[in-house]
C-alpha cells in the first residue's frame, strides 16, 4: 500500500464515545481520462492521492473504513478495514499508483468516518496528477457527504 497510513493511523484502544456523529464521504478519483477531441484514443492515466484532513485541533478522527471501487462500482480495495484513529490536525494519504489502472476513469473512494458530535467535518479530496507528451495535467476533485450510506 502507497501512502502514509502506516505512519499516522493508530489502532482504536477505546471505543468512541457515544454520542457521535457518523459520515459517508465519496471521492470521485479519475485514474485515467480521455484527452483530445477523440474520445476513441486510448486515455491518459493519472496518479491519484487522496488526502483525508482531520481539521480539529480538540478532537481524533476515526476512520471506520476507507474503500476503493472501481467505475462499475466493483470494490477493487480496503485500505482501512478496522477503525483507525488520526490525531487532531494531521493528514493521511492513499495512493493510486499511474500503473495501477483497476479503478478506470470512474474510479471513487467510499470513506466512512466518526467523530465527537461538536468536531468540524475533515477535509477530504482527491489529486490526480499525470502527462501526456509536452502537456502535465493536474486537478482536485473534493468529497462529498452521501446520505444513502452503504451497508456495512
Amino acid at each position: 500500500m502507497h501512502g502514509s497510513a502506516s505512519l499516522r493511523l493508530r489502532p482504536i484502544t477505546t471505543p468512541l464515545a457515544e454520542p457521535a456523529i457518523r459520515r459517508t464521504v465519496y471521492v470521485s478519483i479519475y485514474s485515467s481520462i480521455y484527452w483530445g477531441i477523440d474520445a476513441g484514443e486510448k486515455p491518459v492515466e493519472l496518479a491519484a492521492t487522496v488526502s483525508i484532513r482531520n481539521v480539529s485541533s480538540r478532537f481524533p478522527l476515526v476512520l471506520e473504513s476507507v474503500r476503493y471501487y472501481d467505475s462499475a462500482g466493483k470494490q477493487v480495495r480496503e485500505y482501512v478495514s478496522t477503525p483507525s484513529e488520526l490525531g487532531s490536525l494531521a493528514t493521511v494519504e492513499f495512493v493510486i499508483q499511474k500503473r495501477d489502472t483497476t479503478g478506470g476513469p470512474g474510479a471513487n473512494f467510499l470513506v466512512r468516518w466518526a467523530g465527537a458530535p461538536d468536531m468540524d467535518e475533515p477535509l477530504i479530496e482527491a489529486v490526480m496528477v499525470g502527462q501526456t507528451g509536452n502537456a502535465g495535467i493536474s486537478f482536485t476533485s473534493v468529497g462529498r457527504v452521501v446520505k444513502d450510506e452503504p451497508i456495512r
